[in-house]
């Protein structure tokens, strides 16, 4: 018997509640402490993993902590290779790439391929959550309430969902500085999600969805004015380095999940997927909690821009009926769309408070 063992054992007869955060540090250890005895004649598993973002930037980081807790959790018996963001496949296309094989495991950003998760697009909903750690906690519950909140992913996809998250909101990262909502009349802007494009629609400006590189390189050579994106896609797309003022809007936050080819995760140990899926809060913790921060630390404090109360009360009426759209489009997918809007609403304003 190792001296791990106890701890696996302890672990395995009480289960902890993912929603409770003080066992953050328990499931760390889980994931860190596993008993490698039962698994000396396992094989070797070879996972294949493409970062997000370049090297030394905090997504890259994160897969790295993520690639040693998954080491630890199977003994040793996991290699990862990783190879640089889209040299096996575009970031819309990640989700097909792991499916098939071409990866073992991937990085699926829900807004890029619109239509495809109606239950996710709750969460892009202008104005309706402020906080993405709340907003998260708030998806999690919805999940146990209405059981097709997390129903994502279909058979031929061929994955399985280790982690979904929603993201933080998005802000607008501009070339000039957009100081009230009329200045964004006339507009040509980048957005991360098709929702996002909406918004700005609607308040005239032009748009068009684009991931981090692609928004990145529109700015450098002056085809768009700004993009309205999350403080993280600044951080790890560099988008610092092609704008200068930042308004503080808070619309659209994207959702995300992290998944696993299924051929691959059935190599698993029974154990070792348990392990595995413990490790959602933690892994969703190291992902969010010095994002915004970093982005923001070298800014100077006139160039971050807050709306005035009245144009953000005008933002708000104008963009409600983007929510009638939702619980419409959620009705036409059979899931029952203003029951589940209405329980996000009381659950995000109850945890808000807590």
């Amino acid at each position: 018997m190792t001296s791990d063992q106890p701890i696996v054992q302890s672990v395995t007869r009480s289960p902890i509640n993912r929603r409770t955060f003080g066992g953050l540090s328990l499931l760390a250890l889980a994931g860190t402490s596993v008993a490698t005895g039962a698994r000396a004649a396992a094989p070797e598993i070879e996972l294949k993993m493409q970062f997000a973002s370049a090297d030394g930037t905090p997504w890259n980081d994160m897969d790295r902590r993520f690639a040693g807790q998954l080491k630890a959790i199977t003994g040793g018996r996991a290699k990862l290779t990783f190879f640089p963001p889209n040299s096996v496949t575009p970031f819309k296309d990640w989700l097909r790439a792991t499916g098939s094989g071409l990866l073992d495991i991937g990085f699926v950003w829900h807004p890029a391929l619109p239509g495809k998760f109606p239950q996710l697009e709750l969460f892009s909903l202008p104005g309706l959550t402020k906080n993405q750690t709340v907003a998260s906690v708030v998806y999690w519950r919805l999940r146990e309430i209405f059981p097709e909140m997390g129903n994502i992913f279909s058979d031929s996809d061929n994955v399985v969902d280790l982690a979904t998250f929603v993201a933080m909101g998005s802000h607008l990262h501009t070339r000039t500085p957009i100081r009230t909502l009329a200045d964004l009349k006339g507009k040509v802007l980048a957005a991360q999600d098709s929702a996002g494009v909406r918004v700005m629609e609607a308040l005239g400006a032009s748009a068009s969805v684009m991931v981090g590189p692609d928004a990145y390189l529109a700015l450098q050579r002056g085809a768009v004015d700004g993009v309205l994106c999350a403080w993280g896609w600044v951080n790890n797309f560099k988008l610092n380095e092609v704008t200068t003022y930042h308004t503080l809007v808070n619309l659209n936050p994207g959702t995300y999940s992290t998944v696993m080819n299924r051929d691959t995760h059935k190599k698993l140990t029974e154990q070792e997927r348990k392990h595995l899926a413990d490790l959602l809060p933690v892994y969703f913790f190291n992902n969010t909690t010095d994002g915004a921060a970093a982005a923001m630390a070298a800014i100077p404090p006139d160039n971050i821009i807050t709306l005035s109360a009245e144009d953000h009360a005008a933002l708000a009426t104008r963009m409600r009926p983007l929510w009638d759209q939702w619980v419409q489009t959620a009705n036409a997918k059979g899931l029952p769309g203003q029951k589940i809007l209405d329980e996000a609403v009381r659950l995000l304003k109850l945890y808000d408070q807590n």
